[in-house]
């Protein structure tokens, strides 16, 4: 029987590599190689062939060699039965199986010769556990004698074909019996034989000429496949076979970047080397490189690397994953599925597993079993029936207990398997802000994860024109980011103790409220609370226990305050006056424009007359009910503080704009806007300004105060003459001259009169001469007079040069101890006296009846044509 060979390179964990050659000529089975098993139910006869021991018993035995060689392996060997197989008479030859017990349970393959009948075959078996299937079915064969007599060479290539061939006469002329591809087992400890007889076939069992070799000679260095690692400390290397042990427990031989590391110790088994590190990696992307490794054979492999990226181990901490999307109103529909959802987003630079994670509301808990989301990922909550609503926007979870999203307002909430809150929402449907999405159909979209702003100010409805972003970013993602700097735009008083601030852009309201980031000067100082005004939380009251002064002028500082995209406030100053007290005697009345053009509006031009700054907040104007005398068509001028400078004109319209295009005014600054204006009658009425219930003055009008030659009066205002004159005093309010364009809103009257010194005499005429053609130049002839006692009567007349009555233009008027009379240079008829001269009687007497009486004359002059 041919030499024997038997090679032992090494073992490795109890698995010996080895090429098997037993022709059983050293007359044993125990040794080179050894056999185990059922010792006793076989023996070497005398040819140097391994038989099965005659009992007469029938039994089952079985004897196994170490061998590994699983693929890139071929198996030859010579068998004999000296009868007929049958299914109680066979034997089974193991070329592959990871246990020695070829009796019990096992993974491998092995070759069976023996069935029932007079036909012969030989069949491929793969057996998984006790699970055993034929793979290859040789064709049968026709049985010449009572005996077998046959060589079988089995081959297995490293892709996993198999091929099964036989020489039934014994020889080396192999037929194939067929192949077929498998790879479900890649990996052996034995080699064995079982033979199986009844107790008339015992000792008839023969097997020589055992050989298993390399079907492709081993001449290549081992080969890095991958590399892994499951913890960041034992980084796993795995080869396509063995490599030599002692070679590979070298820890020079490896390295590994970033950070040059060497393990300090490594452990190999067969095809796989863990290196062993002192320190757990950190999550990122590794390359291991691995230098002069042999395999079994002392194949040397050159440098070889393989990269591999380790994430370790982590646990979700507050706003890592937040709820980034809400759906609680899927109706009207607008494109999205009309069913509810939440989005989350990992934020974090991790995969975090949901494992044990609870997402919940007030009534109802979902816990993970499972799951993950890796980084920077979006995925879809929702109902565990409305899966298949959401599969098409990205990765969906459907929930077995879904906590229904409430429309109005609700607390959604996820903790982590500790416990710990991830993310919660306590929303509104305030939120919104928009009135038509709080109807439905458009989600509520997290503004910005980083920001410091209350909830309500970091969602918004969805501006996407689906409704909604499930499963990508949202559309109003860092919408409060913005480059334009964040400003005070104004501060006013909304009373003694209460400052207004208004800012370009909303603020971060959790901060805004303290108030150390706001000081007023004059030993004010911070406010002791500080209400950021909803929704938009771009107005900020301060609050004061210390009133201010009244007609003072203040600075507050503002430092420190953020916008909800983290732009700083630069500190910032702007001054504010705590108007002054309003009096009456303080704002007049100056002008009134009571019978507008066509298509115009009436105005009311208001003048201070104080030195103070007051505010229109405290101002109304209102109309009289004629027959009691009573208030009525108040109107309130402004809510909010403008100032009022001392010796400025404002007008009072419901539409400033088409004032200012039919008039023109220096100052168009100077006008406020009413929704609607008291009723003011073409023909007359009554203007009142109040301050609350009080009267600062009151214009008792009608259109015979107009300049009587004018031909038509609508779109003439009546203007005021004189600041110190009543408001109601004869002659005060006159029409607006022609050169002014009939009007002189928000400016100086046309026909202002300046004050003027009185002189010496009781009775005086400062300008004695005059043109009265409404040209705005010395129009009118003032008289004034001055008495050391008040209560005196009056009567004046006026004559012309020739003796002759022209005007009684006072009769019993009862006097004050100074003030002047005013003639326009019309007669009694209302008609325009000739040029020339006057002349002026008075008639003055005292309470005890004694008259005085006085001339003076005057010009009535006239321009040259």
């Amino acid at each position: 029987m041919g030499k024997f060979l038997l090679f032992f390179s090494l073992f490795i964990s109890n698995v010996v590599f080895c090429q098997v050659n037993d022709n059983f000529s050293d007359g044993n089975f125990t040794q080179n190689p050894v056999w185990q098993g059922n010792v006793n139910g076989y023996l070497i006869n005398s040819g140097n062939q391994l038989q099965t021991t005659a009992t007469g018993v029938a039994q089952t035995v079985n004897l196994y060699t170490a061998s590994n060689l699983a693929i890139n392996a071929k198996w030859e060997f010579f068998l004999q039965m000296n009868f007929d197989p049958s299914a109680s008479n066979y034997t089974r030859i193991y070329l592959v199986s990871d246990q020695g017990d070829l009796n019990g349970s096992l993974n491998g393959y092995f070759l069976q010769v023996g069935e029932s009948g007079a036909l012969d075959s030989y069949d491929l078996y793969k057996q998984a556990g006790t699970t055993i299937t034929k793979i290859i079915d040789g064709p049968d064969k026709t049985r010449g004698t009572t005996e077998i007599k046959a060589r079988v060479q089995v081959t297995r290539t490293s892709s996993g074909l198999w091929e099964l061939k036989t020489d039934i006469t014994g020889g080396t002329n192999y037929v194939s019996e067929g192949t077929i591809t498998d790879n479900t087992f890649v990996s052996s400890n034995y080699f064995g034989i079982k033979s199986v007889y009844t107790s008339t076939r015992s000792g008839m069992h023969i097997y020589d000429d055992f050989s298993i070799t390399e079907l492709v000679p081993d001449v290549t260095a081992p080969l890095l496949n991958s590399t892994s690692t499951s913890n960041g400390t034992a980084i796993l290397l795995n080869f396509n076979e063995a490599v030599n042990p002692t070679d590979a427990a070298i820890t020079s031989h490896y390295n590994i970047t970033p950070g040059n590391i060497v393990p300090t110790s490594v452990t190999v088994n067969g095809a796989v080397v863990t290196l062993n590190l002192a320190n757990e990696l950190n999550t990122g992307n590794y390359t291991a490189t691995v230098n002069s490794i042999k395999d079994l054979k002392g194949n040397t492999a050159t440098s070889q690397s393989k990269t591999f990226t380790y994430r370790k181990p982590y646990t979700a901490v507050f706003n890592d994953i937040v709820i980034n999307e809400i759906f609680p109103d899927p109706s009207p529909q607008i494109d999205l599925p009309t069913v509810e959802f939440i989005e989350l987003w990992n934020r974090s630079t991790e995969d975090i597993a949901l494992l044990g994670f609870k997402y919940s509301d007030p009534t109802t808990t979902f816990t993970f079993t499972g799951d993950s989301i890796k980084a920077n990922q979006y995925i879809i909550l929702c109902a565990i029936a409305d899966t298949a609503n959401f599969k098409s926007y990205g990765k969906v979870i459907g929930l077995n207990a879904w906590p229904t999203l409430n429309n109005a307002s609700d607390v959604i909430k996820l903790v982590n398997q500790n416990g710990a809150t991830i993310s919660q929402v306590n929303y509104s449907d305030a939120w919104y802000g928009d009135a038509v999405k709080r109807q439905g159909g458009y989600t509520l979209e997290l503004i910005d994860p980083l920001s410091t702003c209350k909830q309500s100010q970091n969602y918004l409805a969805s501006k996407d024109v689906t409704g909604g972003t499930p499963g990508k970013q949202n559309s109003i993602y860092l919408s409060n980011r913005t480059t334009e700097p964040l400003n005070l735009l104004s501060v006013s008083l909304k009373d003694s103790v209460t400052l207004s601030l208004v800012f370009n852009r909303g603020l971060d309201s959790l901060q805004a409220s303290l108030p150390s980031h706001y000081s007023v000067n004059n030993g004010v100082g911070s406010p002791t609370i500080v209400y950021p005004l909803a929704p938009t939380f771009s107005t900020i009251e301060l609050k004061y226990t210390q009133k201010l002064n009244r007609a003072q002028t203040y600075n507050i500082t503002v430092s420190g305050l953020t916008d909800c995209g983290g732009n700083t406030l630069t500190t910032q100053t702007l001054s504010f006056v705590y108007p002054g007290l309003m009096e009456i005697g303080d704002v007049i009345i100056n002008e009134v424009l009571f019978n507008p053009k066509t298509g115009g509006v009436d105005f009311v031009e208001v003048y201070n007359k104080s030195d103070k700054i007051l505010d229109f907040k405290d101002l109304k104007i209102a109309t009289i009910f004629s027959t009691k005398d009573s208030v009525v068509s108040i109107r309130e001028l402004t809510p909010s503080t403008i100032l009022f400078q001392p010796k400025t004109y404002w007008v009072i319209t419901s539409n400033p704009d088409t004032v200012k295009s039919q008039y023109l005014t220096s100052n168009p600054n100077n006008f406020i806007r009413v929704a609607t204006m008291p009723s003011y009658a073409d023909d007359k009425g009554k203007v009142v300004i109040l301050k609350g219930d009080t009267r600062l003055d009151q214009l008792d009008y009608n259109r015979n105060m107009h300049f009587a030659l004018l031909k038509d009066v609508e779109g003439v205002s009546l203007e005021r003459s004189s600041f110190t004159e009543a408001t109601n005093a004869t002659g005060n309010f006159r029409s607006a001259t022609s050169a002014s364009g009939f009007a002189t809103p928000a400016d100086k009257n046309s026909q202002f009169l300046e004050d003027i010194v009185n002189s010496a005499s009781e009775i005086s005429i400062p300008s004695p001469t005059f043109s009265p053609d409404n040209d705005g130049f010395e129009d009118i002839l003032r008289i004034q007079y001055k008495f050391p006692v008040p209560s005196k009567v009056a009567n004046v007349t006026i004559y012309s040069d020739q003796g002759r009555m022209v005007k009684k233009l006072i009769r019993n008027e009862t006097l004050n101890t100074e003030g002047q009379w005013i003639w326009d240079g019309l007669d009694e008829t209302g008609s325009k006296v000739k040029t020339g001269i006057y002349l002026f009687y008075f008639e003055i007497l005292d309470l005890d009846g004694t008259v005085k009486k006085t001339k003076k004359t005057a010009v009535v002059a006239s321009k040259f044509n």
